[in-house]
């Protein structure tokens, strides 16, 4: 019990630093209907496997540790796009994912800015878990 209560202080304290560290730089929350047109990545990740070679990957959160430190002020706030797919760390370390190229206009309004991340079902991969599937297919998709 006791290390669960510590590992849930931890974790408030280091979602406090970020939202900090993002407060000072500039970089905003997104509004509930821009977060509404992408996929949160769970912790335990998306397992995908690729349609043309029968690869099966599985993607993690971009952040995945709680102590903030310089690799995570690289991260934090940034994007990146690769075959139509954006990434992008939120304000609360929170993996996004999206098709959605209304959503990389909002990035550039909220002072997020382009950085070098692995971009999750980018090649042609498709999620194994049929609930995300699903919930993934259901996004819209726009070449804003």
């Amino acid at each position: 019990m006791k290390n669960t209560t510590e590992q849930r202080i931890q974790k408030e304290r280091f979602q406090s630093d970020c939202l900090t560290f993002c407060e000072i730089n500039g970089i905003h929350p997104l509004s509930k209907d821009v977060l509404d047109r992408c996929l949160k990545m769970p912790d335990d990740g998306i397992t995908a496997t690729n349609k043309f070679v029968s690869l099966t990957n599985t993607f993690y959160p971009i952040i995945t540790s709680n102590f903030f430190d310089s690799n995570i002020e690289e991260k934090l706030g940034h994007y990146d796009t690769n075959n139509g797919i954006i990434v992008f760390v939120y304000i609360d370390s929170s993996t996004y994912i999206t098709k959605d190229w209304s959503v990389f206009s909002a990035l550039g309004q909220a002072g997020y800015k382009r950085g070098n991340l692995p971009v999750p079902l980018s090649s042609d991969e498709e999620i194994d878990d049929s609930n995300l599937r699903r919930k993934w297919e259901s996004l819209p998709k726009s070449s804003s």
